[in-house]
């Protein structure tokens, strides 16, 4: 299936988590996904409206696709959660009630089992990756217990290297072209984020999390060493995802 739209990108302010214009200074483009999955992004179209219920509320999955409108329809069922976090998007009107829609995102795109699909897979990751980001940067990461940070945070990377691993060889390359970024290493990608803790909770939250999912990924190798991540001092930490397209290995740095 392929429900990742390449042609069809938005574009991010990786300093603020926002989705801004084409052409805004150092925004960086990211592919959108179905019908729904995107900032900004709905009905496939962007500034697109979705169907609600009369007082609002979400239609049921089987509800979009039976309302009489093929483009209504979500792609799957990842596409539906993003269905679903757009409508929970409009009505959040503070901060905090936008926090905890994407905290209810990233719960539910966790719970899913994405890899029925590789480009549901690694779009999946993706997701969880960019409402981890924007719990961080706008100051609500406490929302998250240190084991949901932790469990979100593996299933993330686990989505990313099942969607890698299994992606058509064309698919790759865009992903990898896309997505990632060339590093100075041949056969290297990396795909950077950054964390902004404001208090000590939040930053040992942090240090906890990264460390942990660091273990995970280097497990069993030899150059499983600890994480610098600004511990003690609250403030903003830069990490990568490294991808080898050679060996097929992903691991994570402190930039």
């Amino acid at each position: 299936m392929a429900h990742i739209n390449w042609d069809k990108p938005f574009f991010i302010d990786f300093s603020t988590g926002e989705g801004v214009p084409p052409g805004t200074p150092g925004a960086i483009p990211f592919p959108t996904y179905g019908r729904y999955g995107g900032a900004d992004y709905s009905v496939g179209v962007f500034g697109g409206v979705p169907p609600t219920q009369p007082d609002g509320s979400p239609l049921s999955f089987m509800a979009l696709l039976t309302n009489g409108n093929p483009a209504d329809d979500p792609v799957d069922a990842l596409d539906y959660l993003s269905y679903r976090h757009d409508i929970a998007s409009a009505h959040a009107l503070t901060p905090a009630a936008q926090a905890q829609a994407d905290a209810t995102l990233l719960a539910s795109v966790v719970a899913l089992n994405s890899h029925y699909d590789p480009e549901a897979a690694l779009y999946a990751g993706a997701t969880s990756l960019g409402m981890i980001g924007s719990l961080a940067l706008h100051g609500f990461l406490n929302v998250l217990s240190p084991l949901q940070l932790v469990v979100a945070l593996s299933d993330a990377v686990h989505d990313i290297q099942f969607g890698l691993k299994h992606l058509p060889q064309g698919e790759l390359a865009d992903a990898l072209n896309f997505i990632f970024e060339p590093s100075g290493t041949p056969n290297v990608f990396v795909f950077d984020f950054s964390i902004r803790t404001t208090s000590f909770k939040q930053e040992l939250l942090e240090t906890v999390a990264m460390n942990t999912l660091n273990a995970i990924l280097d497990g069993g190798e030899a150059d499983n060493a600890p994480l610098h991540t600004g511990f003690p001092l609250p403030g903003t930490s830069h990490y990568e995802l490294a991808y080898n397209a050679a060996t097929g290995d992903l691991d994570l740095n402190a930039a």
